[in-house]
């Protein structure tokens, strides 16, 4: 199970990365995704994914809070997930869609790793 939490850590750090250099491009300018695109959910991937990396820091080295900020991050993605499937269904883009279901699911896993680690630790 520490193997799986490492890499569960490392997977939670490359997605929180990936959406700060993606987002702060967009942000600043660099980059055109090609479609149209709230800022503020730019804003909230580039928070987000700052958050995320902290989160992956946590996980990896077994801090006692790693599964409430799992938590805290898979339910804030799910919301945002339905608010985009509902109320911007008819603004946002597909792949606006696409990434953050990608999100929402990697941090559900991401969440029953840890639990399930947690479990583990607590049992022996």
């Amino acid at each position: 199970m520490k193997t799986t939490i490492k890499i569960v850590a490392l997977l939670a750090m490359a997605i929180g990365i990936m959406a700060v250099i993606t987002g702060l491009r967009v942000i600043g300018g660099f980059f055109d995704p090609g479609y149209t695109y709230y800022l503020s959910l730019v804003s909230y991937n580039v928070i987000m994914g700052a958050v995320s990396v902290i989160a992956g820091i946590f996980i990896w080295q077994r801090n006692k809070n790693a599964l409430l900020y799992s938590k805290i991050i898979t339910i804030l993605h799910i919301l945002v997930l339905i608010s985009l499937l509902t109320i911007f269904k008819d603004d946002i883009s597909m792949h606006s869609i696409g990434a953050m279901t990608f999100r929402s699911v990697a941090w559900i896993i991401f969440t029953i790793s840890i639990w399930k680690g947690n479990k583990v630790v607590q049992n022996n």
